[in-house]
This record gives C-alpha cells, sequence and structure tokens, in this order.
C-alpha cells in the first residue's frame, strides 16, 4: 500500500515539474516575442499527458521533388505530372539532346510520372560539339569539338559516337588537351593528327541530317551532343 502511495507521489510529482518547465518557457517567450498567443497556454498543458503520434511530410502536389547524389556531374529529378524533355531541359540548362542520351531515351519516349532522370551538371571543363561541317561529303566532312569551360580538359580516352555505332576513340598521341575557347576538328577521313586537327580514317562519311553525335568521358557518361541540322 505505501508503495503505491509512493508511486502516485512520484507520478504527480513528475507532473508538476513538466508544467513548472512548460510555464517557465512561456514567460521567457513572453517577455522576449511578445504577448503569449490564445491558446497556446492550454494547449501545452494538455501536450505533457498526449502520447507522441508520426506525422507524415506534407507535399504540394505538383512540386518537383530533387534528390542529391554523390557524383559531382549529375543529381537526379523525379518526372513531375505534365513534365516533358523540353520542359525538363528548359529548366535545367541542358538541351533535350543531352538529356535523352544521358538517360538512354529516345525523343519519341514518354515520361511516366514518378520516373527519376539524371541531369547532367555542367562545371569547371565544359566542352561541346558546335557543329559539323561538309555532313555527307567524305573530304569535306569533320566535327568541331570545343572547350567553353575553365582550365584546361584532356581528351585522352573520350570517345566520339555516331547512331550506327561507329566510335572515335581520342588517341594518347599526340595528347589533346582543350584550353578555353580552344577548338579541334575531327575529320572523318584518313590524314595526319595535329593539335588542332584529328582524324576518323574513314572511308566513307559519318554524319547526316538529323543524326545525333555523342561525346563520351572516359567512364562512359555523356558529356555533349549535337544533332545535325
Amino acid at each position: 500500500m505505501k508503495s503505491s502511495k509512493r508511486l502516485i507521489f512520484y507520478l504527480l510529482l513528475n507532473v508538476l515539474i513538466s508544467a513548472c518547465t512548460v510555464l517557465t518557457v512561456l514567460v521567457i517567450w513572453d517577455q522576449f516575442y511578445g504577448p503569449i498567443p490564445r491558446g497556446l497556454l492550454p494547449n501545452a498543458l494538455s501536450a505533457i499527458s498526449a502520447k507522441p503520434t508520426a506525422t507524415k511530410p506534407v507535399e504540394k502536389p505538383g512540386t518537383p521533388q530533387v534528390y542529391a547524389t554523390p557524383t559531382d556531374e549529375f543529381f537526379a529529378y523525379q518526372v513531375q505530372d505534365g513534365d516533358t524533355f523540353e520542359s525538363i531541359a528548359e529548366e535545367f540548362g541542358v538541351s533535350v539532346e543531352e538529356l535523352v542520351a544521358t538517360n538512354g531515351f529516345t525523343n519519341s519516349q514518354i515520361l511516366g510520372v514518378g520516373e527519376v532522370l539524371r541531369i547532367p551538371i555542367h562545371v569547371g571543363a565544359n566542352v561541346v560539339i558546335s557543329s559539323v561541317i561538309g555532313a555527307g561529303d567524305l573530304e569535306s566532312e569533320y566535327l568541331v569539338l570545343k572547350q567553353q569551360g575553365e582550365g584546361e580538359l584532356s581528351l585522352v580516352g573520350w570517345r566520339l559516337e555516331d547512331e550506327q555505332q561507329n566510335i572515335f576513340i581520342f588517341p594518347q598521341f599526340p595528347q589533346m588537351i582543350l584550353y578555353k575557347e580552344g577548338a579541334v576538328n575531327i575529320y572523318t577521313k584518313s590524314g595526319t593528327d595535329s593539335v588542332i586537327e584529328l582524324f576518323w580514317g574513314l572511308d566513307e562519311p559519318v554524319w547526316q541530317s538529323g543524326e545525333t553525335a555523342v561525346l563520351r568521358d572516359p567512364q562512359g557518361d555523356v558529356r555533349a551532343t549535337y544533332t545535325v541540322p
């Protein structure tokens, strides 16, 4: 019997201490932040004995969900209702071709709500395919690659691809290094490589109107794309 009374005493003491703590916090709030909002005190006192409940974070409908990834070159984006490749590319400042190629899709594919896309992040060295000259004519056909970012960029081990799986691998010698605003021409025909010109060594043209050229780094990630006019 005595133990029961002692337990009740400790419970009441605990409630009293909790109530005093809440009141002290509210008084301090009143001193520094102004009058206590109506109804806050009764709600605070009743919360002492209330059981904690789990709540689900409220998400606004249609709000894009962006998730961080451990890579410096991409981040993930979850497709929302009404999204298209064009709208996503415009929002994040990338080309439609690069977005499609990065994610292994086709331009005609319909995006599904909830799908996660990889969005390229262009920081530091930023190489682009600026143009394709003389498409369809082996003697005059070449692709222009340009460095628009800061610093220097070694292209050793990078790959240039067309839609027919023709692949040009940038050689180790001569080592092609692009500096800011620097450019290199990649000719389809045979020739002698130099620091501003490289030759694919093919006996027929590669590029044609409407075809997409893809540039990949040594890890296989898409770094630039270009659709031949």
